[in-house]
């Protein structure tokens, strides 16, 4: 399996070593990127390319590939899908697959033109083995129709300060933080309610990672994590970034069902943590910490798991990296395999986190009822 890769970032490297655990056969053999700051990961891992071409263009008119990896900035990631996808290659997507609207209509046309099933997406979550376990959840109707939900996603501080420092920290490359860091979590609640949102509210800011609040010592901590690379800058709690650094937001869904979500990027004891309500029981768990735990009505305990002891939380998304390479791989080499989430789920939950931001900066619910038929018109198959 030949496969190449624009964005060469420690992301897209780790996903590469991972599929070449599992597929022997995997082969990286050549990469566009400027800057590649997976470099030093691929070298350790001895597979770092020989092969570096100047555009994406080049490479794919020069090489034989199987696959696509695109790792590069997000805001660039629909230019080369849409490359790859006039190149007739299969593509592996890093979320999120755009940073916009327009970008996320733009990109339901070609998917229209050339099919859902060319671009594979890095939806991480939906491959966890809590996913899997809520899923199953649902189909056996432990949990009946769900009511509410209640979310949070937050991370360390020295993850904050990353943030902070690297291209992220800018909307315009990241599209803001709830998209680039949270589009897993509400793709994640997409598929236990199982429809789309249709209205959400928001408020955050930028309140922590501000001059005033400063330590006077230990600055180091929030800059450990230092990739220096393209668009960079080293200062934290004064630097030039335009996202939050914490924000909350309420959604409706079609079926009436709703969430509170909460996310914060200075958090000591950070938790990735959720509590899901049905008619017939309910499923709490937590992505850091491991353990997923389920009642029925009668508050019997019908599922008990620690999934953070089998696979470490520090491991690549809790264990799901390898479950999603697992799944891709074997999807991979037969097509009649299904994936648990798709690019259309991706467009969906991106368009969420960009009204979710729309609603904070002005201040108002926000309908989304426009966004899904608009969507769904670009969606069509222009060649049926």
């Amino acid at each position: 399996m030949k496969i190449g890769a624009v964005g060469l970032g420690n992301r897209i490297a780790h996903v590469f070593h991972e599929l070449s655990q599992i597929n022997k056969n995997a082969e990286l053999i050549s990469y566009v990127d400027p800057l590649p700051i997976g470099k030093e990961y691929a070298e350790k891992h001895n597979f770092f390319p020989s092969k570096n071409y100047s555009n994406l263009k080049e490479m794919l008119n020069n090489e034989k590939l199987d696959l696509l990896m695109v790792g590069s900035p997000n805001h660039l990631h629909l230019e080369h899908i849409k490359v790859g996808l006039n190149s007739g290659i299969k593509i592996f997507a890093e979320k999120p697959i755009v940073v916009d609207e327009d970008q996320s209509f733009e990109l339901a046309k070609l998917l229209g033109e050339f099919g859902h099933n060319e671009v594979l997406v890095g939806l991480v979550l939906r491959y966890s083995q809590h996913a899997r376990s809520v899923r199953e959840l649902i189909k056996t109707n432990v949990l009946g129709n769900i009511i509410s939900i209640e979310a949070s996603e937050h991370i360390m501080p020295w993850h904050g300060g990353f943030f902070m420092r690297n291209w992220r920290r800018k909307e315009k490359f990241s599209g803001g933080f709830m998209l680039e860091k949270c589009c897993h979590d509400l793709d994640f609640y997409n598929m236990i309610v199982g429809c789309r949102p249709i209205k959400v509210a928001s408020f955050g800011g930028r309140n922590s990672f501000i001059p005033k609040n400063s330590p006077s010592d230990n600055l180091e901590e929030f800059s450990k994590y230092n990739l220096f690379g393209w668009e960079s800058e080293k200062k934290v709690f004064d630097s030039d970034a335009d996202i939050v650094d914490h924000q909350v937001a309420i959604i409706e869904y079609e079926n009436g069902a709703t969430l509170a979500f909460h996310t914060n990027m200075r958090v000591p004891d950070e938790f990735r943590r959720f509590a899901v309500i049905g008619t017939n029981g309910m499923v709490e768990g937590d992505f850091v910490r491991g353990f997923l735990k389920a009642h029925d009505q009668k508050n019997n305990i019908v599922l008990d798991e620690d999934y953070g002891a089998a696979f470490g939380a520090s491991k690549g998304h809790y264990g799901a990296d390898n479950l999603m390479l697992q799944d891709i791989n074997n999807h991979l080499l037969n097509s009649a395999i299904k994936l648990p989430v798709g690019v259309k789920d991706c467009i969906e939950a991106g368009i969420v986190a960009m009204k979710i931001d729309e609603s904070r900066k002005t201040g108002k619910i926000i309908d989304l009822t426009n966004s899904w038929n608009k969507l769904d018109e670009e969606m069509k198959n222009r060649n049926e």
